[in-house]
């Protein structure tokens, strides 16, 4: 046991299902090292068996060297936790409740598939049983791995845990926190939904690890732009909170809601990538669209002084009547016909009796 509990603290655990690469630091001496296969076949064993010795594998995790410190974090919880990781087929589980992603890339699962059929799939995914259906389960986070499982046409490992709703969104919202997965639009979309769902502020705050103002940006930016125009543009990974904030003025504008709703249809804004789109998009609603003057006639009129000069200018609409002075020929003339309103007013009244 020594010995295998020495091979386990030495192995590269070699895969997450993002594909990153986990190296133990830990230094041993030296003897006959197991192939890769044997090592990772060794440490899914005992996983699946709920034998892995806990403080053993909780100091191989501490110093494992990665990129996904998320997902180490989260098997060093289940290991610490006594949780068992056992195998589940995939057409046993559902969706989460609340859709956190815009777009699943086929890329992407592509890459994740041909990851977890050469290695293996070392992270299990979180679910609970099924609230309203006996023998299905709930996904908390792991859809892609689920997904990849299911074009493998394998079982997926996961943790079955007892979840409230409240508790289910915020290990959901927490674990794409801490891998940086969502945009800033999927997040907002996610933190509206649960609005909409009724969960209380503390419980939407507590899965996105946001301040109370941040939420309400979130809430605000995913609520006002419509969902068509949001869906137009796409996840937009590259723009973050003061550029949607931005967008949103723009949005709220007069007629900026038609205006982009007018833009996203054409042919050359739905070829481009979700961050141009989000770009262009800005750019034509910043710039100020020339609003035809209403109820203006076709002529102005015009008063002239003695010595013909168009002094003042007239324009007579079905609500206005309006009386400009042109201040370049006469700047005190303006000022002398306002302190004289109150006497022609009054000789207006007399002539009306």
């Amino acid at each position: 046991m020594a010995r295998d509990l020495q091979a386990i603290l030495k192995a590269s655990l070699e895969q997450t299902d993002e594909g990153e690469s986990l190296k133990a630091v830990v230094q041993m001496p030296k003897q006959p090292q197991p192939t890769v296969d044997e090592k990772r076949s060794r440490f899914a064993a005992m996983m699946s068996e709920g034998r892995a010795p806990v403080g053993a594998m909780g100091a191989a995790l501490e110093n494992m060297k990665g990129q996904s410190e998320a997902e180490i974090a989260a098997l060093k919880a289940q290991i610490e936790s006594g949780h068992t990781v056992v195998e589940i087929e995939t057409d046993k589980i559902d969706e989460s409740f609340v859709s956190d992603r815009m777009d699943r890339s086929d890329d992407a699962l592509a890459s994740l598939k041909e990851q977890i059929k050469s290695q293996g799939q070392i992270v299990p995914i979180l679910v609970r049983p099924h609230p309203e259906i006996i023998g299905r389960y709930q996904i908390a986070f792991g859809h892609r791995r689920v997904a990849a499982a299911a074009a493998l046409g394998i079982k997926v490992r996961a943790v079955i845990k007892d979840l409230s709703d409240e508790d289910l969104v915020i290990a959901q919202g927490q674990e794409n926190n801490e891998r940086l997965d969502l945009s800033y639009i999927e997040r907002a979309r996610f933190a509206a939904t649960l609005e909409e769902r009724k969960f209380t502020r503390a419980t939407i705050m507590a899965a996105l690890s946001v301040r109370k103002g941040d939420l309400s940006s979130l809430v605000s930016i995913a609520t006002k732009i419509p969902a068509d125009i949001i869906n137009a543009i796409g996840r937009a990974p590259g723009i973050g909170r003061p550029r949607w904030l931005d967008f949103l003025a723009l949005i709220l504008e007069a007629n900026g809601v038609d205006r982009a709703r007018e833009i996203i249809t054409k042919p050359d804004f739905l070829k481009l990538e979700s961050d141009e789109r989000f770009l262009t998009l800005f750019a034509k609603l910043s710039k100020k669209e020339r609003v035809a003057p209403q109820n203006l006639p076709s002529e102005f009129s015009f008063w002239k002084d003695p010595d013909g000069r168009r002094l003042a200018k007239v324009n007579d609409t079905e609500t206005k009547y309006t009386l400009q002075i042109d201040k370049s020929i006469d700047p005190e003339f303006g000022s002398f016909v306002f302190s004289k309103l109150d006497e022609l007013y009054a000789t207006y009244k007399a002539n009306k009796q």
